[in-house]
């Protein structure tokens, strides 16, 4: 295993939840299906850098870049892929973040039989991957009874912003979540 600095964007759809209990099944399966495909065709045909590794989750989109290997201008990639998603309804919140990340150079991703189950590993330690599920968990926000969450938007990781080599305009409140630092960019 190699340890190397890398990217993290997390595209998650926050109001996954809300579709779903909102109409029948056939309409949510149709819906997340949208979710899907519009992700992967942004990664597809406008990817964020040169070989990105990118995880399907069921209510998000991680993808991963190693520092050197990303486009310029991820925070952009990031705000596109939310208004094309917002076009279409989608409450979501787009992470970038920051870390050291562990690659094993010769493992791919792999499912296998454990017990009565299967065991599915598709990456090593990741900071990136870590500080994305602590953000978009503070996104979300608890149930009635707890906080609202930050909801959709863009989330910058100051470290990202920092490795990137820009700066915000002016002092932006921060957030935090997990003991990582945010930005919040526009809506």
């Amino acid at each position: 295993m190699i340890d190397e600095s890398a990217f993290g964007l997390l595209i998650a759809y926050l109001t996954l939840e809300d579709d779903e209990y909102a109409g029948e099944r056939a309409d949510f399966v149709a819906r997340h299906a949208g979710f899907v495909e519009l992700c992967r065709a942004r990664l597809g045909d406008a990817p964020p850098g040169q070989a990105p590794r990118a995880l399907e989750l069921g209510h998000a989109l991680y993808v991963e870049l190693v520092e050197g290997a990303h486009a310029p201008e991820l925070i952009s990639w990031l705000k596109q892929t939310r208004a094309a998603l917002a076009e279409r309804g989608y409450g979501a919140a787009g992470i970038l973040t920051y870390g050291s990340t562990w690659l094993d150079v010769e493992a791919r991703a792999v499912s296998e039989a454990l017990g009565q189950g299967v065991i599915v590993r598709a990456s090593g330690p990741s900071e990136p991957f870590r500080r994305a599920l602590m953000a978009e968990a503070a996104a979300r926000g608890g149930d009635e009874t707890d906080d609202a969450g930050w909801g959709p938007g863009l989330y910058l990781d100051v470290d990202a912003v920092e490795a990137l080599g820009k700066k915000p305009k002016n002092a932006p409140t921060i957030l935090r979540a997990g003991g990582a630092e945010f930005y919040r960019s526009g809506q």
